[in-house]
């Protein structure tokens, strides 16, 4: 289960948000539109061109997955996009975060968490939520010092929505 799903609880208060019975009914295309649209809104906060994972905005699509761990047929779904930063130099990842962190607010986001995550490493972590649409950020800075390269990783999500095409 990708990161963005096990801090989504975290998140969902954050933002007034909360589950079961309450679930809104939303449109998946509006969802999807709405969490492509925030992520290339992310992307641009960062003022960093570098290279890209598969998904990133504005090619890539956001997924469909299960608000429910236990039940992927369950109609209570959420959009996803996630990718990464990276072929960058570690200096331009630092002001890819201080960008970022910058940004949000002025573009309708609460930041919630902004420092080191709980890894060994202590990586930089953002997490935020678009008062508006309630959309769901976590970007996380690894710096590399494991061995691997260095990058940002990020997740935009919506909250949970029961699937109905009329909205």
């Amino acid at each position: 289960m990708p990161p963005a799903v096990a801090l989504a609880s975290v998140l969902a208060l954050a933002a007034g948000c909360g589950g079961g019975a309450g679930t809104p009914k939303r449109d998946p295309r509006t969802v999807e539109s709405e969490v492509g649209a925030q992520s290339v809104a992310v992307r641009q906060m960062t003022q960093v061109t570098g290279r890209t994972t598969a998904g990133a905005p504005p090619d890539g699509t956001p997924s469909d997955v299960s608000c429910d761990e236990d039940d992927d047929n369950s109609p209570d779904r959420q959009r996803l996009q996630m990718w990464s930063l990276y072929g960058v130099a570690n200096t331009t990842l630092s002001e890819a975060m201080t960008h970022l962190a910058a940004g949000l607010p002025a573009h309708g986001w609460k930041v919630v968490q902004n420092g080191p995550d709980s890894s060994r490493n202590r990586n930089q972590e953002i997490l935020a939520v678009h008062k508006a649409t309630k959309i769901q950020l976590d970007a996380t800075w690894m710096k590399g010092l494991d061995g691997h390269e260095p990058l940002i990783t990020f997740y935009v999500s919506s909250p949970c929505f029961h699937a109905s095409p009329t909205g």
